[in-house]
């Protein structure tokens, strides 16, 4: 039904868009309350007649509803509307809501309202204003008589589901409704009494006739109010005494009472004599007006056995009613007697009878002598027990005693009862039977523990046989019946034993509590009756700590490896070590042994640096680590820790060949294109990819400088083509060895100084070229040439001698000097370097030292301080 009202409304939204011309200035819609999230409202292109593509934009702000931008669709959101609270003063049918739009294309914009119709929905039950009314109707009013009811009840939704109908739930159908478009009517169909019953509880209940109905009810309370329709009755008309001669003036000799069913002023009662009553009668008993109660006047007349009277009892508006009173006065009678005779088995002074007697069970008959009915009936005992008196079905005088409850013989173990029977004569005068009744105990009550803590603590590595604790279960029957024994329950003796007399508990064995820190175990108690009961308790053993466990390494050696940069304060690696023992016995602390200025241990069990590394000085350290739990007397382990430095990137190559920025080799012009004239060697003392070197040209290169080029793996300078075009001169490359270290490669640039000429006629010339070129410090490869290279020119063109001879000599001296030294140098540079490959080739690239030769035979630190003498200190 509410899916059909919603493609309704949308229908209706629909034509209500298309009747409009051009852009609606006004659109409206209808929309049911409480709708789901995204439930379309309406379309508002449908109202333009433009095809060109519009935009739409909602202005006013509203929780309520969203729109589409590009197609204009309407929709609700997940705030749902609710008509009675957008407008709770709207007292006419429509609620409305306005929007504002602006709707926008390429050729015009303008604004539109758009008017929403928020349409009711069933969603909201009629309701009382109170939960009961209460009206008072007199008993005597007569069938079809109509009381205005006008207390209606409220339905805050409109139209159809805010007309309301109203049924009456009445017991009895007493009353029924009579409905009227402006109030109610209850109509009485059956006769009221209120002394039948004087209030009546009805549910009123409202109903709307929205889909689906709801409903609200009230409670209707009818009280019906009394009239003086009833007059006294006496409770017996015919009343009979029989009163002690010995009554003393003012006791009561009898209560006459009358009742009136009607309530309030209409119930009072007035008690009077007859007026037959004789004047002897009246002096000699006192009527209480008020009450009925007749009292004694004067003392009785000895030879007088009977009084004979009439009483009236007057209400308000009716006849009187009239109760005749016998007062009898005492014979002199016989005494009577009692006797029993036991069903039960008899004891001295009475019977026993057994706990788990059943209640009704006959234990004992009395037979009453009574010639002149001086005893009263029923007969009582005096004080509350476990017993009752009851009359024989065979005979008046005869009386049954039996149980009346259960027994128990752990609450009461005897009874000394009193069989009394009132005199008919004398109030103060009673017939008595005493009996004694002896309970027999039966196996009825289990053991209970007195003492069974839940908990017992006992520290491990104790004696075996050592006491835990007594246990005691009581048994409240008596003899055997209360007689207890211990067992364990399901627990394994070799562990526990408990002593089945006396309940002493036991352990049995040297506990530990590192194996199992905590015992339950279950104790029963059966008493000796039969059949036995008993009673069982839970303890919870719980096993102290003992510091009998020392700290324990997860491994003898530990081996870590860190990078030779490692920071100050930086972690080397983690001791990882554990103690089962718990409290102060588990807790302990690390330290080093041998001490070093290079490593520290935190509390933390964290091993950390304290100094720089240099994996080319040191590749590995050796320490030895204590762990001494807090317990008394502490435990303490040792552990060997082997810590190998890694190579990192930190040394850039170092160039060997050419010796110095200002060294150069001589090229001759006729040498054949692809020739080495002369390399660039680097040699790095990192390890792996950081000491592996490449050579690149450095800067950029001139066309003329652009006859060699560098062989990137071995650094060889290669000439790249023939010289026969070329001028001779010098050639001068910067060249860069870099390395592959990570993160950040190492590089080193060089001067290489190629002089093109078929010999060197004027040395310091060259030199003081290559001088020159390096103040300018040009970061291009250059060419500084000297002239064309004839095929066989032997000189360079512009070397002369014109230098004089001494210079010229002092030149060639210190040439000579320099080149010997440097000879000497590269030798020396080369062997060292040769020695370090060497050493470097019996590991991998990457430098991580797997397997040293150190001697690991030493297994505890005891070992090594015995092992080891002053001369061969540990490695720092």
């Amino acid at each position: 039904m509410r899916c059909v009202q919603k493609y309704f409304l949308l229908l209706i939204n629909i034509i209500q868009v298309l009747n409009l011309p051009g852009a609606a200035t006004e659109i409206i819609f209808h929309v049911l309350e409480e709708q789901e999230k995204n439930t379309l409202v309406g379309n508002l292109r449908k109202g333009l007649l433009s095809p060109a593509p519009v935009q739409y934009k909602l202005l006013t702000h509203t929780n309520y509803f969203h729109l589409d931008a590009k197609s204009g669709n309407l929709y609700t959101t997940a705030d749902k509307l609710d008509r009675e609270s957008l407008c709770p003063l709207d007292t006419v049918d429509q609620c409305t809501m306005m929007l504002d739009v602006f709707i926008s294309t390429k050729e015009h914009s303008e604004f539109t309202k758009v008017k929403l119709f928020i349409l009711d929905i069933n969603d909201n039950p009629p309701y009382f204003s109170e939960p009961t009314y209460t009206i008072s109707i007199q008993e005597d009013t007569a069938i079809g008589t109509k009381f205005v009811i006008d207390f209606l009840a409220k339905d805050v939704d409109i139209d159809h589901n805010g007309d309301l109908s109203y049924q009456l739930i009445c017991p009895g159908n007493v009353f029924s409704l009579d409905q009227h478009a402006e109030f109610l009517l209850l109509v009485v169909l059956r006769p009221l009494d209120r002394e039948s019953q004087s209030e009546y509880s009805m549910s009123l209940i409202a109903y709307d006739n929205g889909f689906p109905r709801l409903s609200g009810n009230a409670t209707l309370v009818v009280q019906i109010m009394d009239i003086n329709d009833n007059c006294p009755v006496f409770l017996a008309n015919n009343v009979s005494v029989t009163v002690p001669r010995s009554m003393s003036v003012g006791d009561k000799v009898v209560q006459l009472q009358a009742v009136d069913a009607d309530d309030g002023e209409n119930s009072m009662i007035e008690y009077f004599y007859s007026t037959r009553v004789q004047e002897s009668i009246k002096r000699l008993f006192n009527l209480d007006s008020l009450s009925g109660t007749m009292t004694l006047l004067s003392p009785f007349q000895d030879e007088i056995t009977q009084y004979k009277l009439s009483v009236l009892a007057i209400g308000h508006g009716c006849f009187p009613v009239v109760a005749s009173v016998t007062i009898n006065l005492e014979k002199i009678r016989k005494e009577p007697k009692m006797e029993v005779r036991f069903l039960a088995s008899r004891i001295k002074g009475g019977i026993s009878i057994r706990e788990d007697t059943p209640p009704g069970t006959i234990v004992a008959i009395l037979d009453i002598t009574d010639p002149d009915s001086s005893i009263s009936r029923p007969l009582f005992i005096n004080e509350s027990s476990p017993f009752l008196l009851r009359p024989s079905d065979s005979s008046q005088d005869t009386f049954l005693l039996l149980t009346s409850s259960p027994l128990d013989f752990e609450l009461k173990q005897q009874y000394d009862i009193t069989i009394i029977g009132n005199s008919t004569i004398n109030e103060s005068l009673t017939s008595t039977e005493a009996l004694k009744i002896q309970i027999e105990d039966v196996n009825d009550n289990n053991p209970k523990f007195s003492n069974h803590p839940e908990e017992i603590f006992i520290e491990e590595n104790n004696i075996p046989s050592d006491i835990l604790l007594t246990l005691s279960a009581s048994d409240e029957d008596s003899g055997s019946n209360g007689d207890v024994s211990y067992y364990l329950l399901n627990e394994d003796p070799n562990v526990f034993s408990i002593d089945d007399s006396s309940g002493i508990l036991k352990v049995s064995i040297s506990l530990d509590r590192e194996e199992k820190s905590s015992y339950t175990i279950q104790v029963v108690a059966i008493d000796h009756g039969s059949p036995s009961k008993n009673d069982s308790c839970e303890i919870v053993i719980r096993i102290l700590d003992q510091n009998d466990n020392p700290p324990t390494f997860v491994l003898n050696e530990f081996t870590f490896f860190v990078p030779e940069d490692l920071p100050r304060g930086g972690e080397v690696g983690y001791i990882n070590v554990t103690d089962i023992d718990i409290g102060l016995n588990g807790d302990f602390s690390v330290h080093l042994i041998n001490t070093t200025s290079l490593f520290s241990m935190g509390h933390d069990k964290i091993l950390r640096s304290k100094g720089p590394f240099d994996y080319e000085k040191e590749l590995m350290y050796e320490l030895w680590v204590e762990a001494r739990d807090k317990g008394s007397p502490s435990l303490t382990s040792q552990a060997k820790v082997f810590i190998f430095i890694l190579d990192v990137n930190d040394n850039a190559p170092l160039i060997v060949l050419p010796e110095s920025n200002f060294s150069y080799v001589l090229v001759p012009p006729d040498t054949s294109q692809g020739s080495s004239v002369t390399k660039v060697h680097a040699v790095d003392y990192d390890a792996g990819l950081n000491g592996v070197i490449t050579y690149t040209e450095y800067g950029e290169i001139s066309p003329t400088a652009n006859l060699f080029k560098v062989d990137a793996n071995t650094g060889n300078i290669i000439l790249k083509e023939s010289t026969s075009s070329h001028h001779c001169g010098l050639y001068q490359l910067l060249v860069k060895a870099s390395d592959q270290g990570y993160p950040e490669a190492l590089s080193t640039i060089v001067w290489v100084n190629i002089l093109l000429n078929q010999s060197i006629s004027n040395r310091s010339y060259v030199e003081s070229l290559i001088m020159m070129s390096k103040i300018s410090m040009s970061q291009k490869n250059q060419v500084i040439t000297l002239g064309p290279c004839p095929k066989y020119q032997l000189t360079m063109v512009p070397f002369t001698w014109s230098l004089t001879a001494p210079v010229a000599l002092a030149v060639v001296s210190v040439s000579a000097i320099c080149c010997l030294a440097g000879t000497f140098l590269f030798l020396c540079s080369r062997r060292r370097n040769a020695k370090k490959r060497k050493e470097k080739e019996k590991s991998p690239d990457v430098q991580i030292p797997l397997q040293l030769n150190t001697d690991h035979c030493a297994k505890d630190w005891e070992e090594v301080k015995c092992c080891e003498s002053p001369e061969s200190p540990l490695p720092h």
